[in-house]
């Protein structure tokens, strides 16, 4: 019997794409159900921190994006995203790359709570670690392989993709070798097909 493989998710979460992103490369077929976790009280039973993207293989709950990629990667019959070669530092790049994302979305929810219960200083505080991890990844990352997809490539990708659908591409005029690579990988149909849904 066929497992079914089921992925929760929202329609903006650059952690879900990430996820979704692996999905499409190893050809692996899912179920997305996007969601509301602030609703989501069945999720309870799958992961009671609640959090999105969340994997459910049959009675297999699998949490946290990278897990997920982990998972879909070791059942598929692909070229593997995390090859052992380098994977420690594949490994530490989408750590970064997540890093990124945090900030971006810890930002974006800052700056829609009222005016009086939101704090200039912890936005800033997010701006000035958004800038400084965007320049970390121009100066100290170089996968740029097209030849061999790997997951830092994925991530690092949705992250500067969310960067700029929840902050700013402003990013790109001071990261030309950054923004030169996101450029030609976002043309990518697995990045196309799975852009954020709603502002």
């Amino acid at each position: 019997m066929q497992d079914q493989i089921i992925l929760y998710n929202g329609p903006n979460s650059p952690f879900g794409r990430k996820t979704k992103v692996t999905a499409l490369v190893q050809e692996i077929k899912l179920e997305e159900k996007i969601i509301d976790v602030y609703k989501a009280n069945f999720l309870d039973k799958y992961n009671p921190i609640r959090k999105i993207p969340t994997l459910v293989i049959n009675d297999l709950s699998i949490i946290d994006s990278d897990n997920i990629c982990l998972y879909l990667d070791s059942v598929s019959k692909k070229k593997t995203l995390f090859p052992k070669k380098n994977y420690w530092l594949i490994m530490s790049t989408t750590s970064i790359a997540n890093g990124l994302m945090e900030s971006v979305l810890e930002r974006r929810m800052e700056t829609i709570r009222p005016d009086n219960e939101k704090s200039t200083n912890f936005i800033k505080k997010q701006e000035i670690r958004i800038i400084r991890t965007i320049k970390w990844l121009e100066d100290n990352w170089d996968n740029f392989d097209s030849s061999y997809l790997t997951m830092d490539q994925i991530a690092v990708a949705c992250a500067l993709d969310y960067t700029i659908f929840r902050f700013s591409n402003e990013w790109k005029i001071n990261n030309p070798k950054l923004s030169k690579w996101f450029t030609s990988f976002i043309e990518n149909d697995f990045m196309k097909s799975t852009l954020p849904r709603e502002k």
